[in-house]
């Protein structure tokens, strides 16, 4: 759930939870304490709020170095004592330290969905030195004997306390990771910077040996050993884990789902412990009834709590769904479904929805609402039977509810039986069309859905009818015009009518007083340059720049003064890649005919220094060398031609020995893969690198690369070929799939005359044609679909199947838009949780793609094609 943080802040948008302050009208939050934590002053102490901490420090000395810090575990109960207690105790010493700004974050850090490395995290200090750490950490242990809280992952505990350590760096520095990301580093002993890693569990830095006071003690034996073995992890959350494990005396295959105390809170206060507890009860009492597992024991563990339960042999209702919808998978992707598909498929549904229906209807008879009803938590075996699971939130009608509920599957006006009944019509409509998030941005947006699942579908009107009044909200009418269309392809709007809402909307949302960003993006964004091609304002202006039929001068004026400065305040930053940087600002504006910004942009990036960087389009060389060989040409070039060369032979030297690692790796990581990240996009730039300076050894490298990368690769039901993401799900996007597979075997083939001897173009084509998709954007979406099979057709390759693709996408594209206020339309980012107005997840890739399809711009895809 590394999102989790950034969906608090504002309703519309991915944001910085540091903005985010519990709204005291939100019914979410009314059982938590809200508010600015206050500052108990001390003589020569000065204060500043950093995120979502206040810093304390003595004096005017700033906290600078690395060693054993002292975390101190929370809960949202017994933070305030904590505070007040460990604040004296610092005072008293002069040690530097910091804690949670706002009551709210108390809550977040322990939430169900917090990220299990900052969990419990309430307050930090910083010793000296390790010998002061080892006195202080003892010395709280003392202090704070009574208190409780969650074991913090990432950390040693001390003495089974709330008091945690860890070796890291006091201050924010960054280094590079292996693959060469950014990431807050370290100082080693001989002066180079690693990485300050925070892992789980806890590993102290190879050059930091651990005090004997903080080794961790020996497990205390806490009754005879549970009789099962776990033989698998399924998930993992900050409330503990569920695993997959076998009963030791019966041999029985079975499910331990496990509780850590005092973590994973809910929305009223209690921890997981208390959730199992309840949900244990709920399984016993319910036991009977029509599609609840059987729940076999409950036991505590080295003080964590686990519920042994029935194991499911099956899929979750949305994995059953994604494998048979026919408007997804079908034997011919090029060819519509059959009706002998379609209906076979809604009959199935409608057998499935019924037994979902009659283990409803049992549970509100017993006096129970569900509370958390998706798609995830109903499992489908393969007799089409069904269970329901993740009781958490099944409890007696008339008690307060720990969690709103799933996103996409919840009506937070709604409670009791009224919600469930809204989820169960949410899951029958996302089992046809997996848009629910999409309801609650746009009041049109659920008779639009309803609408073209019954045209796909062939579903009654009495089934529409009964899906419009079970979820309709109350502000909005049933009847009134829908539509089914994209709009922009209708003849009463047309495509600079269309354009020009999505800048109406960009207008809108855009905010010049920011600096972490202009315009509203995906949350990694906030991890990049804020003027960066991916998530940042230089792809929106690249959108905008570039297509024909826009008259906004004024606008891309405002966009490049605003990037002009922030690039050059952000110019220090470890990212030098073509979409993570400002070279990317560089590139888009250099483009666009702005010699006069691009020059010091380029020409700064150039010159930072490559050691550790990586070899990817995104983040990488292959993406510098692309660029700048790109910008070597041309009447204005901005690049030196030696200086592009140079990185051409830098990359395809380095290319050569990472194949040769990933060739000789058991099991390549699957960050290895893919057009943007990965060895196809290695390939590609490699591969033009070769041809322009007629390096025959570096074409053929090319080929072994995208060989490797297509070995990654899987038939599907629809015969065609998907990257296998380590056996979770096949993947057919540009950012990482078919789709940017694809490309690249088409512009390697054209040349030469070579072919793969794992796959053709089509078999990559093959994958994408879905009608139904859930997203829309330029990497992992639609956008980015229509763009790449329109850049296969204009260049002769399998041109008629393109083309007939493109026409499919560009229809449906209208499911994905969103109207909140009049004249403005926007696009969903990534999960569809949020609006993004981005190149890699919103509007702007999806205006990039459209316009490319539809001959209104000559590149899509910056720097690549």
């Amino acid at each position: 759930m590394e999102h989790f943080f950034y969906t608090f802040a504002d309703p519309e948008s991915y944001d910085e939870i540091a903005r985010w302050k519990a709204d005291p009208g939100d019914s979410r939050f009314r059982a938590i304490r809200r508010g600015l934590v206050p500052v108990v002053h001390a003589d020569g102490w000065q204060y500043a709020q950093h995120g979502i901490w206040t810093a304390a420090r003595p004096g005017g000395v700033p906290v600078t170095g690395q060693g054993w810090k002292i975390h101190i575990s929370v809960t949202p109960d017994n933070f305030e004592a904590l505070r007040e207690k460990v604040s004296a105790f610092c005072f008293a010493r002069g040690v530097p330290f910091k804690f949670l700004a706002r009551y709210e974050y108390v809550w977040l850090v322990n939430a169900k969905y917090a990220p299990r490395q900052v969990s419990g995290k309430g307050l930090v200090l910083y010793p000296a030195t390790e010998e002061q750490s080892i006195a202080l950490s003892g010395e709280l242990v003392g202090l704070l004997a009574d208190a409780e809280g969650p074991r913090i992952l990432s950390d040693l505990q001390i003495d089974r306390s709330v008091v945690h350590v860890r070796y890291g760096a006091y201050t924010r520095r960054y280094c590079r990771t292996g693959e060469g990301k950014p990431i807050l580093a370290l100082e080693h002993p001989d002066g180079h910077l690693v990485p300050d890693r925070r892992s789980v569990p806890f590993k102290a830095p190879s050059f930091v040996v651990i005090p004997d006071a903080f080794k961790p003690a020996a497990p205390i034996a806490d009754g005879p050993v549970p009789p099962y073995r776990i033989d698998k992890t399924l998930h993992f959350s900050n409330s503990g884990g569920v695993y997959l494990a076998t009963d030791r005396d019966t041999g029985r295959r079975l499910v331990l789902k496990e509780a850590r105390p005092f973590a994973g809170y809910d929305l009223i206060g209690g921890d997981s412990v208390a959730r199992a507890v309840k949900e244990y009860d709920a399984m016993r009492t319910l036991s009977a009834l029509p599609g609840i597992p059987e729940a076999y024991d409950q036991f505590s563990w080295q003080s964590h709590v686990f519920t042994a339960m029935e194991y499911v042999d099956g899929t979750t209702l949305q994995e059953w769904c994604a494998a048979r919808v026919p408007f997804l998978v079908r034997p011919d992707p090029f060819a519509p479904p059959t009706p002998e598909d379609i209906r076979g498929y809604r009959e199935d549904i409608d057998a499935i929805l019924v037994k979902v229906r009659r283990a409803m209807d049992a549970i509100w008879d017993r006096g129970y609402v569900f509370g958390d009803l998706h798609s995830g938590n109903v499992m489908v075996t393969p007799d089409l039977d069904i269970k329901l699971i993740d009781l958490e939130t099944c409890l007696p009608e008339d008690e307060p509810r720990p969690f709103p509920g799933a996103p996409g599957f919840t009506d937070l006006t709604r409670t009791g039986r009224a919600a469930d009944e809204y989820a169960l019509c949410m899951l029958e409509l996302s089992c046809y069309m997996p848009l629910t998030h999409l309801i609650r941005m746009d009041g049109t947006k659920l008779r639009q859905i309803v609408e073209n699942c019954r045209t796909w579908y062939g579903l009654s009107e009495e089934w529409a009818d009964r899906m419009l009044r079970a979820a309709r909200r109350a502000d909005t009418a049933l009847d009134g015009p829908v539509t089914l269309a994209s709009s922009h392809l209708d003849d009463s709007l047309g495509f600079e009518t269309w354009a020009a809402q999505i800048v109406t909307g960009l207008r809108a949302t855009m905010d010049q007083d920011r600096t972490d960003r202009l315009f509203r993006g995906d949350y990694t964004g906030f991890s990049l340059s804020p003027v960066s091609l991916a998530t940042g304002a230089s792809g929106v202006l690249w959108s905008l720049l570039g297509t024909e039929g826009l008259d906004v001068p004024d606008l891309t004026e405002r966009v490049t003064e605003w990037i002009a400065v922030r690039a050059r305040e952000s110019a220090h930053r470890l990212e030098r890649g073509l979409y993570d940087s400002e070279l990317g600002a560089g590139y888009a504006l250099w483009k666009a005919g702005r010699h006069d910004h691009a020059r010091w942009l380029v020409e700064t990036s150039l010159a930072k220094d490559r050691d550790g960087i990586g070899l990817s389009v995104f983040s990488g060389l292959a993406g510098i060398s692309l660029a700048a060989s790109e910008m070597a040409s041309g009447p204005e070039p901005l690049v030196p031609e030696g200086l592009a060369e140079q990185l051409g032979a830098e990359l395809a030297q380095r290319a050569r020995a990472y194949l040769d690692r990933l060739v000789q790796s058991e099991q390549p990581d699957v960050s290895h893969f893919g057009l943007m990240h990965g060895v196809a996009g290695i390939a590609l730039a490699v591969h033009r690198h070769g041809l322009r300076t007629g390096d025959t050894a570096a074409v053929d490298l090319a080929r072994e690369l995208l060989e490797f990368e297509l070995s990654g690769y899987v038939r599907c039901a629809d015969g065609s070929l998907q990257f296998n993401e380590a056996g979770r799900r096949s993947l057919g996007y540009l950012e990482v799939g078919s789709c940017g597979a694809a490309l690249v075997l088409a512009e390697l083939t054209r040349h030469e005359g070579w072919t793969s001897a794992q796959a053709s173009v089509v078999d990559l084509v093959r994958a994408t044609g879905p009608e139904l998709m859930v997203q829309s954007g330029l990497f992992r979406g639609r956008a980015g679909f229509v763009a790449g099979l329109s850049t296969l057709a204009r260049n002769g390759i399998a041109e008629e199947r393109a083309r007939a693709l493109v026409d499919r996408h560009t229809r449906q594209l209208g499911l994905h838009e969103i109207r909140p206020r009049e004249g403005e339309l926007h696009f969903p980012g990534s999960r569809n949780f949020k609006l993004s107005s981005d190149l890699r997840t919103g509007s702007a890739g999806v205006l990039t793609g459209i316009a490319f399809a539809s001959g209104r711009r000559d590149s899509w895809l910056p720097g690549v094609f």
